[in-house]
């Protein structure tokens, strides 16, 4: 690894305006990694514009001799003394499967790669198949990606199939032709081992866009003003309208409604109405209990679901208002939308767990917030947020953390917006903006998701054991130490 800094290093695979000339960066590029020169490789896979041809040419590792590595793919461990065992086996069914295996240390760390040249302007699918034994957490022990320079992506997301594990990913290509390599890493475990059967990167479909259109507001307001302002959202063609926390004005938990009063029967029949999904949040008695509840109505005026705030504000405790429990998330026409209500916004962990869940929009209607914090919000998770408030401005924020509206855009966020159009209209307290789901950037728009900032995936987190077990156990400890 002489002649390549830290910096080559750590970010090989990312944009060049790191200090680094583009000639030089892809010198580093091409000694660390093996990436093909600009004008291409012998090593390098072939093109081929037919959409179902696999651009791993040895992608189901037929080719090659029983123990060693299958021809067209070899390894990389930045320390040898941390490198796994990988080698070719005979599988089930008589299909050869390669194998990778700890080499006994919890740090083991290290990947297989193969040639791969994507045609610019096209879209991919990464699929893996695999099954392991030994391992803790897939997202932790593995990674699948496909990498070059200014560009990288990959998988997130698997399902079981039987005794296998199937990994799929969809996302635009290289801009331009672009050669680089498939990564199938293994990394943190000391007796771990897994098999993959077949790993195949297509060209396919383009990702269609999905703009959502969504009506938030500000200000307080009776049942009338509030009937006055679904009207205006659900006549400019609003996908989602979001109201306030209590935005009926009632403020007393023990004069709060039962779950089929004026307030409820307004959102179902306004969604009915105007084809729109309809949210916002009212005090409720359930049985004895009165909740601050947040129900989320579909285009026909049927309730989808219901989320009560969990982390209730305390002087809300004292009037009466008992905590919910869970964070539910809700699919719909739009994508899956989770909820969260004012002073659940102060706990990072309410939005983690919504997106964890698979949440792709928070609705955040509240008395007052932080707005600051939901720049956070949306680019620690990759959510897209949607703020109503009673006393603050309303706000949407893309997962990037890039807020509709804002005349001075943060320069420390590198990526594109996903917000497509905005328009406020003061004289009804109405903002609204349409934002392209399908757009989930990271706010470091480093080439790509495995290398940009995180925004909640779980692979990207590189630590050797979970947070998450710290975190519960300091959460509890009520000692000093």
């Amino acid at each position: 690894m002489a002649g390549v800094n830290r910096r080559q290093f750590l970010y090989a695979g990312v944009p060049v305006t790191l200090g680094l000339s583009n000639a030089r960066f892809y010198r580093g590029l091409s000694d660390l990694h093996g990436f093909p020169s600009p004008a291409g490789s012998p090593g390098a896979a072939s093109k081929d514009d037919s959409p179902s041809k696999n651009l791993i040419a040895n992608g189901d590792f037929s080719r090659g001799t029983i123990g060693p590595l299958p021809e067209n793919w070899s390894v990389v461990a930045g320390n040898p003394a941390l490198k796994p065992s990988f080698k070719l086996v005979a599988g089930q069914d008589g299909k050869r499967e390669l194998m990778a295996e700890s080499n006994g240390r919890r740090e083991c760390y290290g990947y297989l790669r193969h040639p791969v040249s994507m045609a610019g302007g096209k879209t991919y699918r990464m699929r893996a198949r695999f099954r392991f034994s030994g391992l803790d957490d897939i997202n932790r022990n593995l990674v699948h990606g496909v990498f070059a320079e200014n560009f990288n992506n990959g998988i997130f997301q698997y399902r079981k199939e039987g005794e296998w594990i199937v990994g799929e990913g969809h996302f635009p290509g290289p801009p331009k032709d672009l050669d680089g390599e498939v990564r199938l890493y293994f990394r943190y475990s000391a007796t771990g081992k897994v098999w993959w059967e077949q790993v195949s990167l297509e060209e396919c479909a383009p990702i269609a866009p999905r703009p959502v259109k969504l009506a938030v507001s500000w200000g307080t307001g009776d049942l009338k003003y509030w009937e006055r302002w679904l009207d205006a959202a659900g006549s400019r063609g609003a996908d989602l309208a979001l109201m306030p926390e209590m935005f009926n004005g009632i403020e007393d938990p023990m004069k709060a409604e039962t779950e089929d009063g004026p307030s409820r029967r307004l959102m179902a029949e306004k969604a009915c109405q105007w084809k729109m999904h309809v949210s916002g949040t009212t005090y409720v008695w359930r049985g004895d209990l009165v909740f601050n509840t947040a129900p989320l109505f579909d285009r026909e005026g049927k309730l989808i679901g219901i989320y009560d705030k969990n982390m209730v504000y305390e002087p809300e405790l004292d009037m009466g208002a008992a905590p919910g429990r869970g964070f539910p998330v809700f699919p719909t026409d739009l994508g899956k939308v989770g909820i969260m209500i004012c002073y659940d916004s102060w706990f990072p962990k309410t939005a983690e767990i919504l997106a964890l869940k698979g949440a792709e929009l928070i609705l955040f209607p509240n008395a007052g917030y932080y707005a600051e914090l939901m720049h956070a919000r949306a680019a620690d998770n990759c959510v897209f947020i949607a703020v109503s408030s009673l006393s603050n401005p309303a706000g949407v924020w893309d997962s990037a953390g890039h807020q509709a509206g804002e005349d001075r855009p943060d320069p420390t966020c590198a990526a594109p917006s996903a917000i497509l159009s905005f328009q406020r209209e003061e004289e009804v307290r109405l903002f609204l903006v349409t934002v392209d789901l399908a757009k989930k950037q990271s706010p470091a728009a480093w080439g790509g998701p495995m290398r940009s900032a995180p925004g909640g995936r779980r692979c990207r987190e590189t630590c050797m054991d979970p947070l998450e077990a710290d975190i519960a156990r300091e959460a509890r400890r009520w000692f000093e130490v």
